[in-house]
């Protein structure tokens, strides 16, 4: 599409318009992205009339080059750039559905099904994407770990948990005569900013709820009610929210939110006959989750089906409780538990496995987001940890010694605090007694360190097989 035929598509919505240039040039992407556009990309983007807000975007549009931006009624009294068209920013969504139909165009042949809950996402979708595949039908998983199919990764990263609308449709439209399949994480910002739009899904599951996000949604009811709209909302008729067993108190919840609600639970693996399970499913979380991954197969594809299913046949997500053998009858596990909930499902259930076990946990919490879970997450290492090591996560823009401040307010003793995330993991790992787990939490498949907006390639899961490797 040109750029004067997409200036002429818009007429209608558009407020106010700068100089245009280069109308002859062809537009062939739509982002939200503005400092990796290029001149054959249309960007939506808002700003306001705020100095950071301003700045944050003079910053990006330095690093891209964008052939077109579309921003929000309003900023033209400050944007003064040319290519920058001005539409009501309630119609963001409803302009990127045009052009997105005429250039990444959907056929509605995937089947859509999204997965929300504070723990157990991505878990669960990479489950069920494999569960999918190995029934026949090829699937993919969209989320925290990228796009992935049951050989392997497809799109390594991606910006957010939850992809913006035009990076979904894009996705849909790259994959959609591939695969039959499509199982998203659906984080609870997403609902809240309407990220699925149009897109209605074929099955959902909500894994759990706890405290997370609060430096978004500001309650926890605020944030009960963003995950509410996946069933209220994006499921389509005829279709139902799964949750697991082990989460009768969400279950109870949501009815109570809306007793016409269509929750259902998961049968549980005994109910299944399943009983011969890998030590992945030892832990009561990640059961709940293959649970629900079971769940929504079988009412994708029949119930009947199900019983095939070998689960030492399924590899478990990397970052997911990955246990990396040591010596000395010891053992590193590496998890992306980041919330107190997930610290104590994931403590309980390594004291559980491994009873005979000293175990040791390192961990921090991430840096510009919900600081009250700060002084929760200390509090619930403590209640199963025979040693706490309190390091960095992701500080981003504040520095690691407040965060690490933090948290041990929830501690009352018998800590220790290594700002330097690699020097506290080798630490642990070189003073190993025998018989002892060094539970290294909060990063999991994360492959970075963001610090001041940089993000350092970082990897937990290198720095522990290279102590292995001497």
């Amino acid at each position: 599409m040109l750029k004067k035929e997409l200036i002429a598509l818009l007429n209608a919505e558009i407020a106010v318009k700068n100089p245009t240039t280069h109308l002859e040039h062809a537009i062939i992407n739509v982002t939200t992205n503005l400092q990796s556009a290029r001149h054959e990309d249309v960007v939506f983007y808002k700003v306001t009339n705020d100095e950071k807000s301003q700045e944050n975007f003079r910053k990006r549009l330095e690093m891209g080059a964008p052939g077109l931006m579309i921003l929000n009624h309003g900023a033209e009294a400050f944007v003064k750039n040319e290519n920058c068209i001005f539409i009501d920013s309630s119609r963001f969504l409803i302009v990127q559905k045009q052009i997105l139909d005429i250039l990444f165009p959907i056929k509605n042949t995937m089947k859509l099904i999204g997965v929300t809950g504070t723990n157990g996402k991505t878990t669960t979708v990479n489950l069920a994407m494999q569960i999918s595949s190995m029934l026949g039908h090829p699937a993919i998983s969209v989320g925290t770990i990228g796009v992935q199919n049951s050989k392997g990764s497809l799109i390594d990263d991606l910006e957010s948990t939850t992809p913006s609308y035009p990076e979904f449709r894009k996705i849909i439209n790259n994959f959609q005569d591939e695969y039959e399949a499509c199982f998203v994480e659906v984080s609870s910002h997403a609902l809240a900013q309407s990220r699925l739009y149009d897109l209605m899904l074929d099955g959902s599951g909500w894994t759990s709820f706890s405290q997370d996000h609060l430096d978004y949604h500001n309650t926890m009811e605020e944030y009960f009610e963003a995950k509410m709209l996946i069933e209220k909302k994006y499921l389509s008729k005829g279709k139902h929210l799964i949750v697991p067993m082990l989460e009768k108190e969400l279950y109870k919840k949501i009815i109570a939110s809306n007793p016409n609600a269509r929750v259902t639970v998961a049968k549980t693996l005994e109910e299944r006959k399943i009983t011969d399970k890998p030590l992945f499913y030892h832990s009561p979380y990640n059961q709940s989750n293959v649970e629900v991954a079971l769940q929504l197969n079988a009412d994708l594809w029949g119930e009947e089906n199900i019983q095939k299913i070998n689960l030492k046949l399924i590899e478990t997500p990397k970052g997911r409780f990955s246990v990396i053998e040591l010596d000395n009858e010891g053992m590193a596990i590496v998890d992306y538990a980041h919330t107190p909930d997930a610290l104590i499902n994931i403590g309980v259930a390594i004291k559980k496995a491994f009873p005979a076990h000293l175990l040791t946990v390192i961990f921090g919490c991430g840096g510009n987001r919900d600081k009250t879970k700060r002084p929760l997450m200390g509090k619930a290492v403590a209640g199963f940890a025979d040693k706490i090591i309190v390091t960095s996560d992701n500080p981003r823009d504040e520095a690691p010694e407040d965060i690490v401040m933090d948290i041990i307010v929830g501690l009352s003793s018998g800590y220790e605090a290594v700002i330097d995330r690699k020097k506290a993991i080798l630490y642990a790992l070189e003073s190993m007694r025998k018989k002892e787990i060094v539970l290294i939490a909060g990063k999991g498949h994360e492959e970075y360190q963001e610090v001041k907006g940089v993000k350092h390639p970082f990897s937990d899961f290198n720095i522990v097989q290279n102590f292995k490797r001497g």
